[in-house]
This record gives structure tokens, sequence and C-alpha cells, in this order.
């Protein structure tokens, strides 16, 4: 099966074999779990595993789809969106925005005022929850940058929408999640977590009980009706472990930001899901809990084949120690010997000379694919995201000279593929051969982010690229827009873990 991929503006069409599962619906047995995983663009998660069920599972994972955004016409600028959700910061705030976390690189090192960080950051977020835009409050697939939406019947519940592919993901959700509390925006926060857990969340008294507390990783919703807009995910659709990840860190961040006496607990309800993570059982057909103990590593998808391996990209050390600090206490130290398998196993999963990860890796950092000629052996779409990770945990809390080494090393890969500010190619095999794909916004601002860990010279130029990088819009913003926004959040001083 083939999978579109579609560069920025639509440039010309691409064909990924494989990675079409995903989108596609694919129906898969165990037996041919592996061939839904794939990687993700311009509106898809990683990865995805087939959807476990005794009967053809209704919502398998398939390789991310849609579109790497290449190097073309940058949109026409839009007037700064109406600051009706983050309120704008005044100049004299710290570079920190007053808490624990990433430094302002904008400030810092490209001597920007904090009045222009903070009026970029959040036009840019403005844009993506579609905040003084007037962009339709009705999904619109082919133009604007919104990606989030309210349910007309019930606006207490709102959805990050993919519009390449028409559907709602994990990652998107909890992606929403965390930029909303990063930009102290609990009302969006909010909306999103009520339809994740209406929605998207196996119960705590689910027969399946290896994936209580997790969350299905992809489902619809029709807006035929235009007012009564239909929800539906499948009942054993698969979990994708870096959406629950970020469900469970984004919910920590909320309670410290917010206090958890309102009318969401989210110290319960983030507790809930990292103790999942550790402590839900394996089955007897094939499903597990996210994280291997075993191996001590998350896993790809916890079913299946799919439990024997990882992804480098859901590897989140910081997150990690966060739950440590966090959570409950009787599961502190197995959190943080887990960000320590995490750090090594980033280094270990990296090119020695390029220090390029591939999608996917078996739990000894050696590249693998998951199926034959799916490509996901090479740096593609979910790998982009390795350097933000390293970046975020370097800043948090590790300090640990080998995220700065790596990211030292990718970045002198890239210092001489890049092209007006953007990334000449965002495909390569792990060794850097063999390149493909156009510019990527996304891996534009990973890379930028990474400058938090990085002492070179030669960062200042991967800062500027983020300042100057155009933003997604269109049919295929979701996932570069998503990950866009996280990089700029992480460069500009607000992606923290206390306030």
């Amino acid at each position: 099966m083939t999978l579109f991929r579609f560069p920025f503006r639509a440039a010309s069409v691409r064909i990924d074999p494989i990675s079409s599962l995903r989108r596609l619906t694919g129906v898969l047995v165990a037996a041919t779990l592996l061939s839904a995983c794939g990687g993700e663009t311009g509106g898809d998660r990683p990865g995805g595993a087939p959807g476990p069920s005794v009967s053809p599972p209704s919502g398998t994972m398939s390789s991310t789809s849609s579109s790497v955004a290449g190097p073309g016409t940058p949109p026409s600028p839009t007037p700064a969106a109406t600051p009706s959700g983050p309120t704008p910061s005044p100049a004299s705030r710290p570079t920190s925005i007053g808490g624990s976390g990433t430094e302002n690189l904008f400030v810092s090192l490209l001597g920007k005022s904090q009045g222009e960080v903070d009026a970029k950051l959040e036009e840019a977020v403005n844009r993506f929850f579609g905040i003084g835009t007037n962009e339709p409050s009705t999904p619109t697939a082919d133009s604007g940058y919104r990606c989030y939406y309210e349910l007309p019947q019930d606006s207490s519940m709102a959805f990050i929408w993919a519009a390449d592919s028409n559907d709602v993901r994990s990652e998107g959700m909890s992606y929403g999640m965390m930029i909303a509390v990063q930009m102290d925006m609990p009302e969006q926060f909010d909306k999103l977590w009520k339809f994740a857990r209406t929605h998207m969340q196996f119960s705590a008294n689910s027969p399946i009980n290896s994936w209580r507390h997790y969350f299905r990783w992809q489902g619809s919703v029709n807006t035929s009706n235009s007012g009564n807009w239909s929800v539906n995910f499948g009942d054993t659709t698969t979990p994708a472990p870096d959406g629950d990840e970020y469900f469970a860190a984004a919910l920590y961040l909320a309670d410290l930001r917010w206090g958890s006496s309102g009318a969401v607990n989210y110290k319960q309800e983030a507790d809930a899901i990292s103790g999942a993570l550790l402590h839900n059982p394996a089955s007897a057909d094939g499903r597990g809990p996210i994280i291997n103990p075993g191996v001590r590593q998350v896993v790809f998808v916890p079913y299946g084949d799919s439990n024997n391996f990882t992804d480098p990209s859901y590897h989140l050390p910081a997150f990690y120690e966060l739950f440590a600090l966090h959570g409950p206490g009787s599961d502190a130290d197995t959190w943080r010997d887990l960000a320590e398998v995490s750090r090594d196993f980033l280094v270990k999963s990296a090119h020695p000379s390029t220090g390029l990860h591939p999608d996917y890796a078996s739990f000894d950092g050696q590249p693998r694919s998951g199926n034959p000629g799916d490509g996901h052996e090479r740096f593609q779409y979910d790998a982009w995201r390795v350097v933000l990770n390293m970046a975020i945990d370097y800043a948090w809390f590790s300090g640990d000279q080998r995220m700065q080494g790596q990211v030292e090393k990718m970045h002198a890969f890239f210092a001489s593929r890049l092209n007006n500010g953007n990334v000449a190619n965002s495909l390569f095999n792990v060794d850097g051969s063999n390149a493909s794909g156009g510019g990527s916004t996304a891996l534009t601002a990973t890379l930028g982010a990474g400058a938090l860990a990085s002492d070179d010279p030669s960062r200042e130029t991967f800062i500027n690229n983020v300042w100057n990088i155009w933003q997604q819009e269109g049919k295929y913003r979701y996932y570069q827009e998503c990950v866009y926004l996280l990089g700029l959040l992480a460069t500009g001083g607000r992606f923290n873990y206390s306030w």
C-alpha cells in the first residue's frame, strides 16, 4: 500500500510504501502488526502499530503521512491575531517567564526584546487555536492555520484535527495540551482533556486491563451534522506511547501551574496514567504495558511484535524525571532509572558521525524497519523530534554532556545542508546518505531548540532559522505546525516545568 506525502504547498508527490497503512485504517492481525507503523509528517503521528483486536481493529496505526514542508514560497504574512488567548507578557519579564525550564534563546543570543518574543509566540499559538484569526469554527482542510476545534453540541470539549488525514490523534491532543499549559491557557487545556478522557482513554475498569488509563491513538469527528458532530474511536484501537507520555506530563504541569482543586484533579489524572505506563499487566493475547519491564524502555506499540522494539522519539527522559518528582513516590526511583536508560539509548541509537537517529530501533539502538522496505530504519518524520527531546532533558534536569554532544553532531551535519533558512532535505539514511524530502518547518524548529544543549557558535544560525521560518498552513499543517510550536516555545523560553 502507498502513502502520498506532499511537500510544502503541494509542489510534488512522494510515495512511501507502507506508511499509508495507518491512514487507510488498515486492518491487521498480530502477524502483520509491524506493517502499520510509520513516521510522521504534515499530518500524522509516528508509527502506530495495528490496532489489536480479536476482530479487525478499528484503528490500526499507519505510518504517518502527509507533507514534508518544503522550502517553497512562504505564505503571505497575516495580521497578528488578537490575543484573546495567551495574555501578552510585559517586556520586563525575565527570559524564563518566571519559571524553571528553557532559556529564551531569542533574547539571550539573537538580542530580541521580550516583547518581540511574546508577540511572536502568542501570534503563532493563537493561529493554531483559532483565537482572533476569523478562521471558521468548522474544520477546514485546505486553508488556514487552525487545528483546534470545539464540539458544537458541547463546547466544553475540543480536539486537535489533522486536516490531511481528517482524523484526531493522541499525539496531537497531548501536544495541544502541552502548548496550552506552557502558554497559560487553562480553558483550552481543560476542553482538550475532557475530549481525550471522554472519547479516547481506556477506562479504569476496561476489560482490556493491559491498556487501562491509556489512550486510543486515532479516531474521527464527523462534522456532516452542523449542530451535532459524531465522535468515533474504535473500542480496541491501539495506544501510541508518545501521546500517553505527553498526556501525563501535561497534566502534571497543569497541576504545578494551576493546582488541582478546581474542576479537574490534574495530579490524580496524571498519577493514574504514569502508574499505568509502568504497572499495567501483560495479557495472553499480546497486549502489554507501554514501558517494557524487561528492558526498561518505552515500546513502539504495546501489542504483539511491536512490543519488541522502540522509537527513539518516544524516549523522553525529561518527562521521566518530572514523573519521579511529582508522581507517586513509590515509582520515583524507577522513573529516574528509566531516564538514565533513555539517555544511554539516545546515544546508542544515534549514528556515531552524523548524530542522526532512525525512526525505529531495536532496544540495543540498532536501526530497524517496521516491515521490510518501509524505510523507518532511516532518519525520517518521527526522528525529527529526538533533538528536541534531548534539548529539553538537558535544559530541565540533566545537563548531560552526552546530550550536548549528540545535538552538536546534528548541528554539524545540518550546517552545510541549509537552504534559505530551512533544511534543504529532511530525510536521510542515518549515515547522512540518500537525502530526500524537502524542507520542514518542524525539523527547523527542533534543530533550533537543540541549541539549548549546545555551546557551539553555529547554534545561532539554527535559532535564527526558527525565528524567521514561516508557520505551516493549509492541508498539511497538522504535524508540521504541532512540532514547530513545541520547538518555537522551547527556543523562546516557554517550555517550563515549574512556575
